[in-house]
C-alpha cells in the first residue's frame, strides 16, 4: 500500500472541498490513507496516490463518488448524547404540540442522517411518549449525500455492534425484528422516516417545507467558515419562525448566524431563529 504524497493530498482536500464542502486539515493525511486503501486496492492496485488522480477526471465521476464517500465521516448510533432525546421530549416537542394542537401538524427534518439511526431514534421518541400524535400529520425527512448510507438507512437494518450503541433494550424489544444476523425496523415505524439525497452546500431541494425541527448534529464543524454560513442561512429559511435548530453537544452558533438560544442561559445545543437577520 503507498502513502499519500503531499500533492495527491491537497488534490484531495480539494476534491472534498468541492464535492460536499469537508474540510480537512493540513495534518490528516494518515485518516484518507486509512479510508482509501480498500478502494486503492480495488481501483489502482493499491496506489493511493493513482486513486486521487484518476477520481479527479472528470471522466471518473462514479469513482469521484466513491472515493469521497470513503472519506466521509459516517459516525453515528441510536439516541446519540442523552441531552438530544431530553431536549426533544421535554422542551422542544411539549412547546410544539402546544403551538400546532389545532393544525395538528409536524414537520421534522434530519439535515445529515447518515445511515438512519438519528431520524429512527426520532421516530421511536414520538411513539414511545407522545401517543396523542396518532391522528396528527407528521412528516420526518431525513436526508444525507451519500448514496452509499441512505441504502442503508432504507433498509432499517443495524448488525449488534450498531444496536448495541445508545439503543435501549425496550426500544430494541418494541420496534425492531432480527432478520438473521441483524436487527430490521419494524415496517410502521420504517414507512414514517422519509430519505432524500441532498447534499447540503452543494445542492439545495426545490420546493422544500419549513420544518419545526431541523437536526444539523455535528455537521457544521467540518466545513469551512464561508460554508457554514451559507448553510445557516439556508437553514434558518427552512426553519419555522417558531421552531428549532438542535446542533452537536459541542456545537454552538453565534447570533450573526441568524439564530438565538431557545432557553435563555442553557447550555443545550438548540436554537430559534433570530427576530433580526
Amino acid at each position: 500500500m503507498s502513502c499519500i504524497n503531499e500533492q495527491s493530498y491537497l488534490a484531495l482536500c480539494t476534491l472534498l472541498s468541492e464535492q460536499i464542502a469537508l474540510s480537512l486539515p493540513a495534518d490528516k493525511a494518515y485518516l484518507a490513507e486509512a479510508r482509501l486503501q480498500n478502494l486503492a486496492r480495488l481501483h489502482t492496485r493499491g496506489d493511493i496516490n493513482a486513486l486521487i488522480e484518476k477520481a479527479s477526471t472528470v471522466a471518473c465521476n462514479a469513482l469521484r463518488t466513491e472515493l469521497v464517500e470513503a472519506m466521509a465521516i459516517n459516525e453515528t448510533y441510536f439516541f446519540r448524547d442523552p441531552m438530544f432525546s431530553e431536549s426533544l421530549r421535554d422542551v422542544m416537542l411539549p412547546a410544539l404540540l402546544e403551538r400546532r394542537k389545532k393544525q395538528k401538524t409536524l414537520r421534522i427534518w434530519s439535515a445529515a442522517c447518515s445511515t438512519g439511526q438519528e431520524p429512527y431514534s426520532v421516530a421511536m421518541l414520538l411513539e414511545e411518549h407522545f401517543p396523542q400524535l396518532k391522528d396528527w400529520d407528521i412528516q420526518i425527512i431525513a436526508s444525507d449525500f451519500s448514496r452509499t448510507a441512505l441504502d442503508k438507512a432504507r433498509t432499517g437494518s443495524y448488525g449488534l455492534n450498531e444496536m448495541n450503541r445508545g439503543l435501549p433494550a425496550r426500544s430494541m424489544a418494541r420496534h425492531f425484528e432480527q432478520n438473521g444476523l441483524e436487527w430490521q425496523i419494524k415496517p410502521t415505524l420504517r414507512a414514517r422516516v422519509h430519505f432524500q439525497q441532498i447534499n447540503l452546500v452543494r445542492e439545495w431541494p426545490h420546493g422544500f417545507p419549513t420544518f419545526d425541527i431541523i437536526l444539523l448534529r455535528n455537521v457544521l464543524l467540518y466545513f469551512s467558515l464561508e460554508d457554514r454560513q451559507q448553510l445557516l442561512a439556508k437553514i434558518r429559511k427552512q426553519t419555522a419562525a417558531d421552531g428549532y435548530l438542535l446542533l452537536g453537544a459541542t456545537e454552538s452558533l453565534e447570533k450573526s448566524a441568524g439564530f438565538v438560544p431557545a432557553v435563555a442561559g442553557s447550555h443545550r445545543p438548540f436554537y430559534q431563529p433570530s427576530l433580526k437577520v
